[in-house]
């Protein structure tokens, strides 16, 4: 079996290993590979120091004495291990301060770089550009009123006045699902577990399974924010030494965000906080604050409040549906999800025709 040749570095690069280590999983996989080879569990051990030393680094950035104490002592301690009397301990542990000495490195550059990130800054502009794919569409709201973008997974969007959303053609809804983001948009993202959500505006990456929340990121302002509505959304920053497993994993980490729970990203200084609001702030569009569920409710008030949420114009036989009631959760959903729940409930069906979203059915009767 490959892992009887194994060494720390490769360890290291084994995605599932660091997965193990990081999240638990495959944990009787592993225990397995520890019985079978117990002249590996040095190395396993090593490894694993490594791995949590790097997945711990500092929020904050550390001082230069700081940095210089930690070198002097690691020097000091390979100095010592080259003395000793015992030359097969003696490597593996000069081999582990040598490893903690890369780590420190590690430490030293990732706190040397967060203020030359946050001077830098990171933009739509920039994000946009480094895709790297030929065909990418843009929605740009030049309008006073909402633009709703609808997504090609179903996933809808209510983009604010002068904001831009961006996504590649040919790769969005492939393996995942990525926007690019300049100004407010609230999103409502359909739920699909294997394909994560990722909106990335400015300096700040969210990422979803199936949820609806508000992004704030402008160009000239000093923060990005994110409101959550339903469900859990995951915030992490461009720079996250993380962000690699962040992205590739399914799984939702980094902050996590709770419905009615709000993040700020100061992007001076690249720090979240999660603010408590005694008396949080109504929402600017309707779709944010309107709960929709409806219990037994005539199908003309639900189709109302869809109108008044999405600014989107409803066609439908009215006469026909004036005693048809419904009872429906629609809180989670995108709109056209919405929409199509309304139809099963009434054996109906529903076609986009010049902009306008029109219902055929027979009635409830």
């Amino acid at each position: 079996m490959k892992f009887e040749n194994y060494t720390v570095k490769d360890f290291l690069l084994d995605d599932r290993f660091v997965d193990w280590v990081k999240q638990g999983t495959e944990d009787a996989f592993w225990q397995d590979i520890l019985t079978q080879y117990p002249q590996k569990r040095a190395a396993i051990t090593q490894a694993r120091s490594i791995v949590l030393a790097t997945t711990q680094l500092p929020v904050q950035s550390l001082k230069d004495n700081d940095l210089a104490a930690m070198w002097q002592k690691i020097q000091w301690r390979i100095q010592k291990e080259e003395t000793q009397d015992t030359p097969v301990r003696g490597i593996g542990q000069r081999w582990w301060w040598a490893a903690a000495a890369s780590v420190l490195l590690v430490v030293g550059w990732w706190s040397w770089q967060q203020p030359h990130l946050s001077q830098q800054g990171v933009t739509y502009e920039k994000l946009v550009s480094q895709v790297g794919v030929q065909k990418m569409a843009e929605q740009t709201n030049e309008n006073t009123k909402p633009l709703l973008v609808n997504l090609p997974d179903g996933s809808s969007v209510l983009l604010q006045k002068g904001g831009k959303l961006s996504y590649a053609t040919n790769e969005f809804n492939v393996e995942k699902r990525e926007v690019y983001l300049s100004g407010e948009a609230f999103f409502e993202v359909k739920k699909e577990t294997k394909k994560p959500f990722f909106v990335y505006a400015n300096e700040l990456v969210t990422k979803v399974l199936g949820t609806s929340f508000t992004v704030r990121a402008f160009k000239d302002t000093k923060q990005v924010e994110v409101i959550v509505k339903t469900g859990k959304v995951a915030v992490f920053t461009q720079n996250d030494p993380e962000k690699k497993y962040k992205l590739a994993n399914r799984a939702l980490s980094g902050v996590v965000l709770l419905p009615n729970q709000q993040i700020v990203l100061d992007r001076t200084n690249l720090r979240l906080s999660t603010p408590l609001i005694a008396k949080p702030e109504r929402l600017t569009l309707p779709a944010q604050n309107l709960s929709f569920e409806f219990d037994d409710v005539l199908v003309s008030e639900v189709i109302d409040a869809i109108e008044k949420a999405y600014g989107v114009e409803v066609v439908y036989d009215a006469e026909l549906l004036s005693e048809c009631k419904l009872t429906a959760h629609l809180t989670d959903e995108p709109l056209y999800d919405k929409i199509k729940m309304i139809c099963q409930a009434l054996d109906a069906h529903y076609e986009v025709v010049d902009a306008q979203i029109v219902i055929q059915t027979k009635g409830c009767k």
